[in-house]
């Protein structure tokens, strides 16, 4: 029992060495032609049992694919666990996150929703500001450097919560279907 607090928080320690290093020297971003089906599904089958830890059901959607990008894999892979992280963090046992990828028109999208507490209107406005945040434990730097990675990929990324409802977080990026071949063989 001892020890696992222990390495639960050497992992937060980590965390927060990695979110304070990447403020001071981002890591550079890569691009190559990448299926966000399969980024995204080898985060969610990695953090399953963190929500089965929590009592929470951790589930996946994904449209047909491929659905192409140019993308970072592992700047991505930051993201999407931070995102789920937090939702996790933000839901009740019993409750659930849902990640689903979808095509619309000439973009990708991926959301990750949860059925958690929410974010009061007034705190909205600032999530992705550096340094701040809800929770009692954290930098307040996760959604900050998240915006930061989905941006520098020339993505978006949106936020709508309803207190006590939960919280859904949209990733958009430009699809690529030109490379769909080149990601098909990698």
């Amino acid at each position: 029992m001892f020890r696992k607090t222990i390495e639960r928080e050497l992992a937060t320690l980590k965390r927060f060495m990695d979110d304070l290093r990447h403020v001071v020297k981002p890591k550079p971003i890569e691009r190559f032609a990448m299926d966000i089906n399969g980024s995204v599904q080898e985060i969610v089958e990695s953090m399953r049992a963190e929500g089965e830890r929590n009592g929470i059901a951790v589930e996946a959607h994904y449209a047909a694919g491929p659905l192409t990008i140019e993308g970072d894999r592992f700047a991505l892979g930051r993201v999407y666990r931070n995102l789920i992280t937090n939702a996790i963090q933000a839901t009740e046992p019993g409750g659930r996150v849902t990640i689903a990828t979808a095509r619309a028109g000439d973009h990708v999208e991926v959301t990750f929703a949860d059925t958690g507490t929410g974010i009061p209107a007034e705190r909205l406005s600032a999530i992705f500001d550096d340094f701040v945040t809800t929770k009692t434990r954290g930098l307040g730097l996760g959604l900050a450097i998240s915006k930061r990675i989905v941006e520098q990929l020339d993505g978006t990324i949106a936020v709508q919560s309803e207190v006590g409802r939960g919280t859904s977080f949209t990733l958009r990026f430009p699809a690529r279907d030109d490379l769909s071949a080149h990601a098909a063989a990698s």
